[in-house]
């Protein structure tokens, strides 16, 4: 079957209308690429294919240039050009939320995407280790096997020297080993993250500054993992913050809330693992922690507040949050959202609790990959003018 490839979709498959009008997913291709493919898997409403043969290529593809592209399971995004990576996730964003959110082109403002070096930018990362072999790297693409890999073109510097010379892993492998005997077969999960000096494995304790913020983190504890557009994206957050009180839902460490925090301004953060709080506290003096589920600690408050910024899971927001935001009577909500599909969703909850969509951002946090990190902007819709 020979198909144009229209858009790109959420995961970053292509869209084709098939002969027969039927929707084709085809992964690895770009829009306008014209390509002969062969139908994999026929689906309800939609089939699956894979290439055969690309036809007319897009000015944007280029070859991947990791030496583990195809076999390492890490990146899925690697044959676009940078800039038009981020062209591509802010179009599935869009899409995403014209389709599942309702909202209409034009009815909010959409700001330039944020953009930053496309490699050696992730100080944050997973490694799986094979301890009976001595090696160390990432899963294999729909795998379960390991891939040894020697240095990731994505990874800081101080990420990649533990790939070139692994013993602190494995010793830290062995920490894990011994803390979770009943595990057995499989590869031992090792988590770090890296500041400019220092690298923590497992529960390590290190300072890291961003955008002359100073956190204190270990790896196991969530952190924006883009070195150089976690600043962006926290002062972007505190620009958009109206108001002399501000809720923090889903708060981690405090990476928004040290940018939301100013004189005068009471500052509310609540974060169901009290490892996070206990870290926040320690570089966060003027603030109110509450150590709870957002959808539980929710229900119990009567407070009125002017802003509340929410930084939930992929899974998005628990069904009854919006309506308990809601409840706080907040001037406004800015949405920070990893997975545009649940954002959408939940924008419609907000758009029946009275809260408008105004502005859009969407960051490319991630970039070889199609992650990306969206912020809406909601007003109330009585306050605007």
């Amino acid at each position: 079957m020979r198909l144009f490839i229209e858009k790109l979709i959420s995961g970053g498959d292509g869209l084709a209308i098939g002969e027969d009008g039927k929707k084709v997913f085809v992964a690895r291709t770009l829009p306008g690429e014209v390509v002969d493919v062969t139908i994999d898997q026929i689906k309800g409403g939609y089939n699956l294919a894979t290439v055969d043969a690309l036809l007319e290529a897009s000015g944007h593809r280029i070859q991947p240039a990791c030496p583990y592209w195809d076999i390492c399971g890490g990146c899925d995004f690697q044959y676009a050009d940078a800039a038009f990576q981020a062209v591509c996730k802010q179009e599935i964003v869009l899409d995403n939320l014209s389709r599942l959110g309702g909202l209409e082109t034009g009815s909010f403002h959409l700001e330039p995407t944020v953009t930053g070096p496309a490699w050696n930018y992730r100080n944050r990362v997973r490694f799986h280790v094979d301890l009976p072999n001595k090696q160390v790297g990432f899963l294999q693409r729909k795998s379960s096997s390991l891939v040894r890999i020697e240095g990731c073109p994505i990874l800081t510097e101080g990420l990649n020297a533990l790939l070139a010379d692994p013993k602190p892993l494995f010793e830290a492998a062995r920490k894990v080993m011994f803390a979770n005997k009943a595990r057995k077969g499989g590869y031992l999960e090792v988590p770090a993250i890296a500041s400019d000096a220092d690298v923590s494995l497992l529960d390590k304790e290190i300072s890291l500054r961003v955008g002359g913020k100073h956190f204190f983190v270990t790896s196991e504890v969530f952190f924006q993992s883009n070195k150089y557009l976690t600043a962006s994206l926290g002062e972007y957050v505190a620009s958009q913050a109206i108001g002399d009180t501000v809720m923090d839902l889903y708060s981690g460490v405090g990476t928004f809330s040290a940018f939301l925090a100013k004189k005068g301004r009471r500052l509310i953060a609540v974060e169901r693992q009290g490892q996070c709080l206990q870290l926040a506290k320690k570089h966060l003096d003027a603030c109110e922690f509450f150590t709870d589920a957002v959808e539980v600690w929710a229900k119990r408050q009567s407070i009125q507040v002017d802003t509340v910024v929410v930084d939930p899971p992929r899974t998005g927001l628990d069904e009854s949050v919006p309506s308990l935001i809601a409840s706080f009577k907040p001037e406004r909500v800015v949405y920070v959202s990893c997975n545009s599909v649940t954002l959408a969703r939940d924008l419609q909850r907000f758009a029946c609790e009275g809260y408008t969509t105004t502005v859009v951002r969407v960051f490319d946090l991630y970039p070889q990959t199609f992650h990306h990190e969206a912020v809406a902007v909601l007003d109330r819709r009585e306050n605007r003018e």
